[in-house]
């Protein structure tokens, strides 16, 4: 209780992009914001220039903080069609959106163990970024969540 008001925590849901951040400082901002939970929402789990940012890696590195969320991905035509100039982002945010309505990725979802997971992916800023638009997917399935770019 703060000055007779009651403090209520909203749910955060953090993302974080690791282009151009080097390993220790990923762990470093992970470790800051105390995330409970490093979903890794790519297509592929793989990095070509810092192999730490492979899924297996980053399993072995963050232990029970780190998770797999396949049904977060983009669909492979979605993104290699954004990639190959044959979609626009609008086109990628429409169909992306689309999938998300269709697979229902929090169906089995505890809802009540969201508060402080990281959704992962590689681009540096969330503006073009699926992340961005799953964060906002689950923040329109639950009530009182702040979404928190990394």
């Amino acid at each position: 209780m703060l000055n007779g008001l009651v403090c209520i925590d909203m749910t955060k849901i953090f993302t974080i992009g690791f282009s151009g951040k080097s390993p220790e400082t990923f762990l470093d901002v992970l470790n800051a914001t105390l995330i409970s939970c490093v979903w890794d929402i790519r297509q592929w789990r793989t990095s070509t220039y810092v192999p730490y940012y492979n899924g297996d890696s980053l399993a072995n590195v963050l232990g029970k903080r780190y998770e797999y969320h396949p049904e977060f991905a983009p669909s492979s035509d979605i993104l290699v069609g954004y990639k190959d100039n044959k979609i626009t982002w609008g086109e990628y945010e429409k169909m992306y959106r689309e999938l998300l309505q269709k697979r229902n990725p929090l169906q089995n979802c505890d809802v009540s163990k969201l508060d402080r997971i990281c959704l992962l992916c590689t681009e540096k800023s969330a503006i073009q970024c699926h992340r961005r638009l799953a964060a906002e997917y689950i923040a329109a399935q639950i009530p009182d969540v702040e979404i928190v770019h990394l």
